[in-house]
């Protein structure tokens, strides 16, 4: 039977007489000003065979513009869930009605959910379990989960996909056992230096961790003329202006302020400590702080001596020197060294500190089993990332700066 008449405000007809050779009801007039006016095509069938015999076949044909048509389609879209879940709605129809020419009825549709929060969790589980196959050895597993993550991936967002992508990447090296050549992986030392200024100042943790280590150091130089720090990691010296500064406004007048830098050689040869230093005097005399630099260039800290550390010449004051030792994220470094942070912490103690100031991230990211490291080191990027990202500052450092310690390379 023929499809029922219904009155409709937002079908448009199609086709014409040159499309099927047949009329059609036009809709009811609507204002166009209306922003609720929507078209919506419908295509027309192609008219039934007709048998030239008969005269009605030479009759024109109505079709009632008001139901489904079995070839159009249509699709939308929707977020649910706080956008954490996608769906997408396509009507199409079934095959059957399509391979029928005179076959009619309501268009089928088909809903598609995509389910961010579980494509999430099956990420996590891909990557983990990856890194199991490696620890194993079973390659061929590992090779096949690793191609799973970048599509898996791909349905996140924001931090979690970028944390994903890089221990991909380290999975991925492992699995295809492809090892950069050493110098490769060296960054060019102004280029490093700009990276960590970026993330030093898009990253609270750095700088609380600063503000801590020197409001404990302030507290002990305290009635103090002759200060000495010891900075074990000085990197561009952007802990100490503000202590600098600090010990300038402190009543009675600033005291004397030696600092001693330590830091790695540089690839290209260059004294970026020595820069360091010129550019922490300049400030210095700024404020009016009689200052005195020296750095001291090691490969690890293991390579300090005690003398390295005491005054260049003889102390002739009356009022000894007050040291203060200062590390920020170094310590760790020696853990793959036998025996170096031994022979550091006896260093310390031959130079007889009032204070020593520790920052240390609370992550074991160098000890027990490949799987074991790849998934601590995997639940600390990712809320370190999910922090930046939730600070809404984050998002470029990110992506460009080194990791603060312990970073995929190590997985």
């Amino acid at each position: 039977p023929p499809a029922p008449r219904l009155a409709s405000t937002s079908s448009t007809v199609t086709g014409g007489a040159a499309a099927g050779g047949g009329f059609f009801d036009l809709p009811p007039p609507v204002d166009s000003s209306s922003s609720t006016y929507a078209l919506k095509p419908i295509p027309s069938p192609p008219p039934p065979a007709a048998d030239p015999s008969t005269d009605s076949a030479r009759e024109p044909k109505r079709m009632r513009t008001g139901g489904g048509s079995t070839s159009s389609s249509s699709s939308s879209s929707s977020s649910l869930d706080g956008g954490r879940t996608r769906s997408s709605v396509v009507e199409a129809a079934p095959p059957a009605a399509q391979a029928s020419a005179g076959a009619s009825g309501p268009a089928v549709p088909v809903v598609v959910v995509v389910d961010t929060q579980e494509a999430g969790i099956r990420l996590v589980h891909a990557l983990l379990a990856c890194a199991e196959a490696v620890q194993q050895e079973n390659f061929t597993a590992a090779e096949a989960l690793v191609k799973q993550i970048p599509m898996l991936a791909s349905s996140q967002g924001g931090a979690m996909r970028k944390v994903a992508a890089y221990f991909g990447e380290a999975l991925a090296r492992r699995v295809y056992r492809f090892r950069p050549a050493p110098d490769s992986s060296l960054l060019d030392a102004a280029f490093a230096d700009l990276l960590h200024a970026h993330f030093y100042e898009s990253c609270p943790y750095l700088k609380f961790a600063h503000f801590t280590a020197n409001q404990a150091i302030l507290e002990a130089f305290a009635g103090c003329r002759r200060v000495h720090v010891v900075d074990f990691g000085i990197k561009q010296g952007m802990q100490w202006p503000a202590l600098l500064q600090a010990l300038a406004l402190r009543p009675g007048g600033p005291p004397s302020f030696r600092l001693t830098g330590v830091g790695p050689p540089q690839p290209d040869e260059t004294d970026a400590l020595q820069q360091v230093g010129w550019k922490l005097a300049q400030f210095a005399h700024t404020i009016r702080v009689d200052f005195q630099y020296r750095g001291l260039v090691a490969a690890t800290l293991a390579d300090l001596e005690p003398f390295m550390l005491q005054p260049d010449g003889e102390d002739t004051d009356d009022e000894p020197e007050v040291i203060a030792v200062n590390s920020v994220f170094e310590l760790h470094r020696l853990l793959a060294q036998p025996g170096a942070l031994e022979k550091v912490l006896g260093t310390v103690r031959a130079v007889r500190p009032r204070i020593v100031t520790v920052v240390e991230q609370e992550a074991n990211h160098n000890s027990g089993s490949f799987l074991d490291r790849f998934t601590e080191s995997l639940h600390y990027y990712s809320t370190m990332f999910d922090s930046l990202e939730g600070a809404g500052s984050g998002n470029s450092a990110a992506e460009a700066s080194p990791a603060p310690a312990g970073g995929t390379d190590q997985v």
